[in-house]
């Protein structure tokens, strides 16, 4: 195979911008978080790029005390560790680290399914 051509069909598949790129990039996501021992995720310092750095620009260094951002938190934050517990049958970690994850996970397997269905027919 030309390298040309494996380099358009990898970036055709981390691209998600077919129905069989959403389902590879989401099943690779899930088996990744599910193979992966719970420890190493929960030890990785937390990353988030807008509790870190845009919360804290937009409200310059003075964060709401209440609301969505309060505290400059964002609702996203956690949800990798908890997906990575509830892959891991840890229900109750999950919901500790992002209760969102109970309306994620299952928002995950729904695209997979349907662009599954699409890209059979």
């Amino acid at each position: 195979m030309k390298p040309a051509k494996l380099k358009k069909i990898v970036l055709d598949l981390i691209s998600f911008n077919t129905p069989q790129a959403i389902v590879f990039n989401l099943v690779v996501i899930l088996l990744v978080l599910a193979l992966l021992p719970t420890s190493t995720i929960t030890t990785f310092p937390s990353s988030c790029i807008f509790k870190n750095f845009i919360l804290p620009a937009v409200y310059h260094g003075d964060c709401p005390d209440s609301g969505l951002f309060a505290g400059c938190e964002c609702p996203a934050c956690g949800l990798t560790r908890a997906m990575s517990r509830l892959l891991h049958g840890d229900f109750a970690g999950a919901w500790d680290f992002n209760p969102l994850v109970f309306l994620v996970f299952p928002a995950m397997l729904a695209m997979i399914g349907l662009n599954l269905k699409r890209s059979l027919r």
